[in-house]
């Protein structure tokens, strides 16, 4: 049974600066509690409801979810108030922000890209972009001011997992960008009207920068990096999802790499 404590602590977590406060974060949903077991994130507190072990699956993973922290166990109903998502699924967990170390990883990176975020707002694109940094391999995504909380149970979710196993950054554009340069990594900025990629942009590590969903990229952010790239649209459509359009381009970086 939750104590009134562990209830006001998780409803507090829905929150930013709580999030940040304490660096931890909410899972839900047996599909990502799984992916952060396997990726092996600490966790501080199991939320489980009956319906959990309704399948093989999540039997299976209440199994997993016991000795690991404490297990707390609740009616269907009290877990839908806590969660901050529709579909729970019987499963909620408080986990630990995992911390990466900069310098670590970009000697680590082999050239792979790097993808940084200028005030992307949705939870689902925030998510697509992070799923899409783990599938080509991206050493890490750094997320600029006005960017939607990477560690937003919304974001999380969306993530599908993505954001346990690829370093996730939170800083001012000045000091990624310098932070960035002093590791040797070139910054190319993401537009519609910008240039084809070329075979330049693969001959050192780059870091790549996707802007809001309507407004585009900040002017000073536009300003700072060395250049602007684009994907060429020989169709009618004005301007592709920010996701979509960073997919392509993370593609396009990693050829060299296959």
């Amino acid at each position: 049974m939750l104590s009134r404590a562990e209830q006001k602590r998780i409803r507090a977590l829905r929150q930013r600066k709580n999030r940040d406060r304490e660096r931890r974060f909410l899972a839900e949903g047996v599909r990502i509690v799984e992916d952060l077991l396997a990726a092996r994130i600490e966790v501080d507190l199991i939320v489980a409801s009956s319906s959990l072990e309704d399948t093989e699956r999540g039997r299976r993973l209440a199994a997993k979810l016991a000795g690991i922290a404490p297990v707390r166990r609740v009616g269907d109903a009290e877990l839908a108030r806590l969660a901050a998502t529709e579909t729970p699924q019987g499963v909620l967990v408080v986990g630990v922000q995992p911390r990466s170390d900069w310098p670590s990883l970009a000697a680590e990176s082999d050239g792979r890209p790097w993808l940084v975020l200028d005030a992307v707002q949705d939870p689902g694109n925030f998510g697509t972009l992070v799923r899409s940094a783990d599938a080509f391999g991206a050493t890490g995504v750094v997320t600029l001011p006005g960017t939607v909380d990477p560690w937003n149970p919304k974001s999380v979710r969306a993530a599908a997992g993505s954001t346990f196993r690829v370093p996730v950054w939170t800083a001012e554009p000045a000091a990624a960008f310098e932070r960035l340069r002093r590791l040797g990594i070139r910054i190319l900025a993401a537009d519609a009207a910008g240039r084809a990629i070329g075979g330049e942009d693969l001959e050192r590590p780059v870091a790549l920068v996707v802007g809001n969903e309507g407004a585009g990229l900040n002017d000073a952010v536009r300003a700072a990096a060395d250049g602007v790239v684009g994907v060429p649209m020989p169709g009618r459509a004005e301007s592709l999802n920010v996701a979509v359009a960073a997919g392509i381009l993370l593609y396009l970086l990693t050829r060299k790499a296959r």
